[in-house]
């Protein structure tokens, strides 16, 4: 019954929060992260630096890009482990995944 409630919720970057009694789903909560103000503004310039932005998150994919987008991130890591989340800043500190 709330399958698609969760998932629209995911999918536009929220959190969703089951209410339950015992097995019994009464309802969903949407929890959201917020951005602060003039964010994407200020990665535009960074931007324009030459400065590239990368959110590296354990989130899942869905959640990243939404909140990824609405920040003005130039990329980002989804469900990634510390392991890779080390390897991704690794490769950035070579020089071989910065853009050209």
């Amino acid at each position: 019954m709330f399958r698609n409630i969760v998932k629209e919720i995911s999918r536009e970057g929220g959190t969703p929060l089951v209410v339950a009694e015992g097995k019994e789903a009464l309802g969903v909560i949407r929890l959201d992260d917020i951005i602060k103000g003039g964010i994407k503004e200020r990665f535009a310039e960074l931007r324009e630096m030459g400065i590239k932005t990368i959110m590296i998150t354990g989130e899942q994919s869905s959640y990243c890009s939404a909140v990824a987008a609405e920040a003005g991130v130039d990329d980002f890591l989804a469900q990634a482990t510390p392991e890779a989340k080390l390897e991704l800043i690794r490769e950035y500190q070579s020089g071989a995944g910065w853009w050209p």
